[in-house]
């Protein structure tokens, strides 16, 4: 690299383990499941991943939302 090429590499390593210690876990109900579902949609057909993947898209963005309702 050359003094000319801006640096892309993080500053940081990201912390990969939730809090709660499980992989994945939020302590958000919803979303917690929502992610259960997308680990469980590998072991589908091709077609009922779509279908588990538009649900758990759903459920994010529902969750999402009611941030700006609080």
């Amino acid at each position: 690299m050359t003094s000319a090429e801006p640096d892309l590499e993080p500053d940081f390593e990201p912390d990969l383990e939730p809090a709660g210690g499980a992989p994945g876990a939020t302590g958000h109900r919803a979303v917690d499941a929502a992610l259960r579902s997308l680990q469980n949609a590998a072991e589908l057909p091709v077609g009922e991943q779509i279908a588990a993947y538009e649900a758990a898209h759903r459920t994010l963005r529902e969750t999402l939302s009611t941030i700006d309702d609080a």
